[in-house]
């Protein structure tokens, strides 16, 4: 009698940690390249499961906006969001869609995207926009992502322990702050000196 009700308990529990997990519902118009370094599945509605912990998504936005009364699609450079799960929720990524061209170039220069749980509270992450001149339909997200990771992490490595989370903020605001051109020579540099 006792084995069948811990049989039963551990069941119920198992199937409880089967069912609770986080699922992250995108905007139609927003598409998941990337979760953690690697390619994601959609499921209907459009929605990912995310782990509890730190995760990272690679997204896009594809949207028809207007320019000289004609429609044309918009397609965002690599979008790079970084934030933790702190337990087993709903949560929603989301961002004021646009018009015309003009607004989709605006969104481009500083991109703003509203992460939120399921009582529609906000919550933090971190953004970083990985920009590439030219067809964004060719490019290899995963080994951009890859590269970005690296460089982030070696300059990390070089900084004394007690300062990291402050060069951290420091670097990141820096590299949102700079122009298209300022990044690209950044990255430029980056690359040709990891170690």
């Amino acid at each position: 009698m006792m084995k069948k009700l811990i049989f039963a308990i551990v069941t119920l529990l198992m199937s409880f940690s089967l069912f609770a997990q986080t699922t992250l519902t995108l905007q139609k118009e927003i598409t998941a390249q990337l979760l953690n370094s690697q390619h994601v599945s959609v499921s209907e509605g459009n929605q990912i499961s995310v782990v509890t912990g730190h995760n990272q998504l690679a997204v896009t936005i594809g949207q028809i906006v207007f320019e000289d009364g004609k429609r044309r699609k918009f397609d965002s450079d690599l979008l790079v969001l970084t934030f933790d799960v702190a337990n087993s929720q709903q949560l929603q990524l989301s961002y004021s869609t646009f018009r015309t061209i003009e607004e989709a170039k605006a969104f481009s220069s500083q991109p703003q995207l509203l992460l939120q749980d399921s009582q529609g509270n906000p919550l933090e992450f971190e953004l970083v926009q990985l920009r590439k001149n030219g067809l964004q339909g060719f490019r290899d997200y995963q080994h951009e992502v890859a590269e970005y990771n690296s460089a982030f992490v070696n300059s990390q490595q070089s900084a004394p322990k007690q300062d990291r989370s402050t060069l951290d903020k420091d670097l990141r605001q820096s590299f949102l702050h700079m122009s298209r051109e300022q990044q690209q020579g950044f990255m430029q540099w980056a690359m040709k000196n990891l170690k």
